[in-house]
Parts: structure tokens; C-alpha cells; sequence
């Protein structure tokens, strides 16, 4: 499979008039895996798409080249192997042209599938700005590990803290990569020079705890300070931490203002044991549930704004301002649909058959959310998908946080 690069430039650089394009986005989570049930989705997406076909009065060379890329999709997503080492997939395809490219995805806004006359990569480009550059901190008594991770990739930076060895060698964990330095996490009780008793136990033992302590605070600033020597040379987006402490949070007092406002949240990941594969999949889980936790404070925002002329939710009111570029943030319910029509040349979903071009003719659509969340990625509005059915009961299918006021 080809990189994200490779794949996008093979799909721009093709013209396909008078074809169509099939663009397929599908979410593999391991409850979509479960006997295929990302199989069933895709079919019945498929056959919602050949019903809306059959309205948009195309060539017959045109139909077949169509037909034959759903089948393409669904031998595609029959092997199960095509589908390892990731979350989400999308999947393009014009039959006439030879043209089939997938592109794995750490996540995708909902399953959709959709014809046009050019791929929609439009999600990709914004998923690959939502997620940016991560970096990801392993690190327990003694053991710092460093990742840092984007889109498609994910590696470990071997020398993290080698900038510190080189500034002041006090500064190490006790690694060969740190130029011999060795010992520095190794914990020794202090010797006894009288005869044992209690209070020479309890002396010993205080003295114990505080070098336990000592050594925490001094391994979370290392982490602090290697952490800032990396954004340095990265300047990656977010900072996500992976431990099986329990007094982890602690660090939380070393870290830097700046690391601190890029921090997400923490994973439990023992570092001497964790995996590229392992270390991507619980980011992109923690990633998720944050999403899931800022739905109720999105949809909050979304009524109180409503008031103040700031916000609209419904179809025709989000459309119409849609049309006006005057969305900034694409509230959408999972499970909400809603039928209407599509532009052709304006490329614009419509609630009515009127089109604004002399002349257009628009065709039905079973499902005019797709084509809504499409008009708001090219108007690099940002798109958040209402997963708890909660808070989906507490507006109108889709909702607009607006640019300036109404």
C-alpha cells in the first residue's frame, strides 16, 4: 500500500471526465470487525448509492465503470488482511481510468460512500491537520521512551535524551545510548555505621523513601527537559503520556507551560514492554474518548450560542449558511439522515429540486448529510460527529457554530 503521499498524488493527478469517482469512508473499529459488520454497512451503502444512480441519467459506460468500482470495494474489503494496522479506511476507485487507491486512516467522521466527478480527499487533508505531529512519553522508574507520530507513521526517537548527556552528563537514565553514564536509578540503602535497633531501621527507612522521591522529581524533570529539547527540533501538536504509575499525574508539576497546554491525556503503557503497534492504537483510543467527552460541552455550546444569534441547527438553516461560508463548526449526529438533492455543477446539496446555475438539474439523494459534511470540509469548517444518543435527542440532526453573528 502506498504512502499518503504516493496515494493522494496518483488520485489528483488523473483527470476523469466524463467518469465518476467512488469515494469510500469506513470505520474498522474492533466492533465493526465483529463477523464483518463493516462488510454489511458497506453493502448497504452500496445499494442506497445504486438507487440514487439510477436518477443522475448517465452513459451507460459511465453506470458499469460505477458498478465496478462497488464491486472492486467489497472483494477489497472481503480480505481481511487488506485491513490490518488500522482504524478507519478509505478507499477510491474510477474503473475506466484503472484507477483503485486505498489510504488507511487513524479515525474517519462516519461511513460514507459517495460518487463524484473527482475523489473527495477533502477528510484526509483534514484529518491529517486535526491530528498533526503527536508526541508520546513512556517512561517509569526507569525507563524514558520517546514517539512521535502523525497520520500514517509512527517511530521511537532512539536518541531522546541524548541532548541532555551532551549539555550535562547528570542528566541520564542510566542507558547505553547516554554515553556510558550508568546507575544513576539505582536505588541503595544508606550504610549503617552502629549497631541495628529501631531507630537506626527507621532512620535507614525514611531515608529510603526520600531517595524514592528524590528520584522521581529528578526523572520527571529529565522527562520535562528531554520533552522540551524535542518540540524544540519537532514542534509536534500534541503530547500524550503512557505509564503504569500510579502517582504519574505528578509530572504534570515538572512539565513546561507550553508542554502542559499540548497535553491530552494519559495511557496506561508499561514502556520496557510497549510496541510502535500497541503505543498507535492506545493514542488513538485515548484520542477518541476525549472526542466523546467534549460531545456534551459542543452540543452545550451549540443551544446557548443558538440564543445569541451565534449558532443555527436544523437542515435548511445550517445549509444556508453553508452557502454563505459563514459555518465554523459542523455538529453532526451519527445516526441523523435526511433526503433531498444534489447540484452537479454547483456541487451543492439542496433541500428542494432548484439548483442556482441556469439550467442545472439536480438529482434526489436518499441522504444529503454526506454531501453537507463535504460542503463543510471545502469550506475548511471543522466537523465534529455526535456519537451519544443523548445528546444526538438534543438538536435537530445537524447544528452550526457560526463565523460572525446572524
Amino acid at each position: 500500500m502506498k504512502n499518503l503521499k504516493e496515494a493522494l498524488g496518483i488520485l489528483l493527478k488523473e483527470q476523469y471526465a466524463p467518469y465518476l469517482v467512488s469515494s469510500l469512508y469506513l470505520r474498522l473499529f474492533p466492533e465493526d470487525r465483529v463477523n464483518k459488520k463493516y462488510l454489511t454497512i458497506f453493502k448497504d451503502m452500496a445499494k442506497a448509492q445504486k438507487e440514487n444512480l439510477k436518477h443522475r441519467k448517465l452513459d451507460k459506460e459511465v453506470y458499469d465503470s460505477v458498478l465496478e468500482d462497488f464491486e472492486k470495494m467489497g472483494e477489497f474489503l472481503n480480505d481481511p488482511e487488506n485491513l490490518e494496522g488500522c482504524r478507519c479506511i478509505a478507499l477510491f476507485s474510477c474503473s475506466a481510468k484503472d484507477t483503485f487507491v486505498p489510504i488507511k486512516l487513524p479515525y474517519t467522521y462516519r461511513n460514507r460512500l459517495m460518487v463524484a466527478p473527482d475523489p473527495l480527499v477533502r477528510e484526509i487533508a483534514a484529518i491529517d491537520e486535526e491530528l498533526g505531529i503527536i508526541g508520546v512519553l513512556l517512561i517509569d522508574r526507569k525507563h524514558v521512551r520517546f514517539f512521535l507520530m502523525d497520520f500514517e507513521n509512527i517511530g521511537e526517537v532512539a536518541d531522546f535524551l541524548e541532548p541532555l548527556a551532551t549539555r550535562a552528563h547528570k542528566f541520564h537514565s542510566g542507558g547505553a545510548s547516554l554515553k556510558g553514564a550508568e546507575g544513576t536509578f539505582t536505588y541503595s540503602m544508606p550504610s549503617r555505621v552502629a549497631a541495628p535497633n529501631m531507630v537506626q531501621h527507621g532512620i535507614g527507612e525514611y531515608r529510603f523513601n526520600m531517595r524514592i522521591q528524590e528520584e522521581k522529581h529528578r526523572l520527571f524533570k529529565i522527562a520535562n527537559d528531554a520533552l522540551m529539547e524535542a518540540w524544540k527540533k519537532t514542534k509536534f501538536d500534541k503530547l500524550v503520556i503512557g505509564s503504569e504509575r500510579e502517582d504519574i499525574r505528578e509530572i504534570e508539576d515538572h512539565l513546561h507551560s507550553y508542554l502542559l497546554n499540548m497535553l491530552v491525556g494519559y495511557v496506561r503503557l508499561n514502556p520496557s514492554e510497549a510496541t510502535e503497534h500497541t503505543v498507535r492504537n492506545a493514542v488513538l483510543e485515548l484520542l477518541w474518548q476525549k472526542d466523546r467527552e467534549q460531545e456534551e460541552e459542543l452540543v452545550n455550546t451549540l443551544l446557548e450560542l443558538k440564543g445569541k444569534g451565534l449558532a443555527v441547527e436544523g437542515l435548511p438553516k445550517v445549509l444556508e449558511q453553508l452557502y454563505m461560508g459563514n459555518v465554523k463548526t459542523l455538529l453532526v449526529a451519527e445516526n441523523f439522515e435526511g433526503s433531498g438533492y444534489f447540484c452537479p455543477n454547483s456541487h451543492i446539496p439542496v433541500l428542494k429540486p432548484e439548483c442556482p446555475l441556469p439550467g442545472e438539474e439536480p438529482y434526489p439523494v436518499e441522504d444529503i448529510v454526506d454531501e453537507t459534511i463535504e460542503l463543510a470540509l471545502d469550506e475548511r469548517a471543522v466537523v465534529e460527529i455526535i456519537v451519544r444518543e443523548d445528546l444526538q435527542k438534543k438538536f435537530d440532526g445537524v447544528g452550526a457554530l457560526l463565523r460572525w453573528k446572524i
